[in-house]
């Protein structure tokens, strides 16, 4: 079976979605044919598009931008459609993994949205997918093993995932919360992210408080 992995992320290192991908990768039994693409703020070109519709199954990862998809992601996807028109693909599964730096997983469920009516329109099978929440703390927990840690359910829904993505049936969209308590996930968020990237940015409490008219 030919899977292309597509990484829809637009940072340029070392990202959370990367880090999700990178643990399903490992999942996969041996005897695939596996492709990583790491989109970030480049554009594919035209055979690198043709040859995606080639794939038995596409997995699209990516971070929640406003409720929906990174411009980036939607450009590509836009792109893609009429090599999906032209080549009439047939049984291509599509599935997504995507994460938020909201609490709850739920708040990817309009992205969910936007990809499941992408596939009926270009006529391929949405396959379902995982939306996790509290994205940014990934990145701060990867020396936790996933299985283990507070993405524990998302270790083990990657891995009912992959099982689902080697017999190309649907997966229900699962979305996750870490397990961790909000509040103290609230207080990490405030203190170790958001106020250092203020400072960074040379702004300091009033401004960071400040109201725009």
């Amino acid at each position: 079976m030919k899977i292309i992995i597509i990484n829809g992320s637009q940072k340029t290192g070392e990202s959370n979605t990367g880090i999700i991908l990178d643990e399903l990768n490992i999942l996969f039994k041996s005897g695939h044919e596996i492709v990583n693409y790491k989109l970030g703020t480049k554009q594919l070109s035209s055979e690198e598009l043709k040859n995606i519709v080639s794939f038995d199954v596409i997995i699209f990862g990516f971070p929640l931008f406003n409720d929906s998809i990174p411009s980036n992601m939607l450009k590509m996807i836009i792109e893609l459609e009429s090599y999906f028109a032209n080549g009439k693909p047939k049984n291509i599964t599509v599935y997504a993994i995507i994460n938020n730096g909201f609490y709850e997983g739920k708040q990817t469920h309009i992205a969910f949205e936007v990809i499941q009516n992408w596939c009926e329109h270009c006529g391929v099978k949405f396959g379902g997918g995982i939306g996790q929440g509290a994205g940014e703390m990934i990145g701060a927990t990867k020396s936790i093993p996933i299985d283990s840690g507070p993405f524990r359910n998302l270790g083990r829904s990657l891995e009912l995932l992959a099982n689902k993505v080697e017999l190309k049936e649907t997966f229900e969209i699962k979305y996750l919360s870490p397990y961790f308590p909000r509040f103290l996930w609230e207080l990490m968020s405030k203190y170790t992210f958001w106020h250092p990237l203020a400072y960074k940015n040379k702004l300091n409490k009033k401004d960071i408080v400040k109201k725009i008219v």
